[in-house]
């Protein structure tokens, strides 16, 4: 339920909130215990060390995140070749073939074309749908290569091709649930209230109240961990995969009369 709540518009709003609170909480623990009560309070010469930590950790999901949307993405364009590939392929074939082929493709693209409506709808749904495409021209194939030698040459021609397809859209569907481990997000939330809260403790033994660098803290850590959270969430996130190159195939092949 927390994760659905972390990809929730709410905790965008909430987080940079509940940071600006770590810092004010630091700034009135180091008034209380030491300003007031008079008490010297010496650095123990470890705090850039934990701040660099913090650092790393933020560096390290960012950069897993950012791999995972380049996959993604990745893995769109190869799968696109491969559709262009199968319907070149089927052009030199006899027009049978040709036409099973381009019917499939179109039921495949139209799925893909608009992927988020159909996933939306439900995982186990959508692979339904792709899987009867899948199933009705994989028969094709089947009868048509116990025809003739030249028909099963030209089925075993375009079952590699096939076959990549049907990887790809697997990959496709289950890379949308390749997000970040759990605990690597709830330690990132929790390092980041951490160190608000020591920004906000070292910032409170300054005579004159400073808020530049609580300010660029809370700003720069608010962009980074929505950045994460969009790269981290391909079906709600800002940064979403780009599906317009099969929509271009789609009516492409709807318009085709070849």
């Amino acid at each position: 339920m927390w994760v659905n709540f972390i990809d929730s518009f709410l905790f965008t709003l909430l987080y940079p909130i509940t940071l600006l609170l770590a810092v004010i909480s630091g700034y009135f623990i180091s008034r209380k215990f030491y300003i007031v009560k008079n008490k010297e309070w010496k650095s123990s010469g470890i705090e850039s060390s934990v701040i660099a930590i913090f650092s790393l950790l933020l560096s390290f999901t960012f950069l897993s995140s950012n791999n995972s949307m380049k996959d993604r993405s990745r893995l769109l364009h190869e799968t696109s070749d491969a559709v262009a590939n199968l319907r070149r392929e089927s052009l030199f074939m006899n027009d049978d073939m040709k036409q099973a082929t381009k019917n499939y493709l179109v039921g495949y693209l139209a799925v893909l074309s608009d992927f988020k409506k159909h996933y939306e709808v439900g995982k186990e749904k959508l692979i339904k749908e792709v899987e009867d495409v899948n199933g009705t021209y994989l028969s094709f194939l089947t009868s048509k290569s116990k025809l003739s030698a030249e028909d099963k040459q030209e089925a075993l021609a375009l079952l590699p091709i096939f076959c990549d397809l049907n990887t790809h859209f697997y990959r496709i569907v289950y890379s949308y649930n390749e997000r970040t481990p759990h605990l690597i997000i709830i330690l990132l939330l929790v390092s980041s209230w951490l160190i608000a809260v020591l920004v906000g403790f070292m910032n409170g033994f300054h005579q004159q109240r400073h808020y530049l660098v609580p300010f660029i803290f809370v700003v720069i850590v608010t962009l980074c961990v929505q950045s994460i959270r969009d790269l981290d969430n391909p079906q709600n996130g800002t940064i979403q995969p780009v599906f317009d190159d099969f929509q271009n195939q789609y009516q492409s092949l709807l318009h085709s009369t070849r």
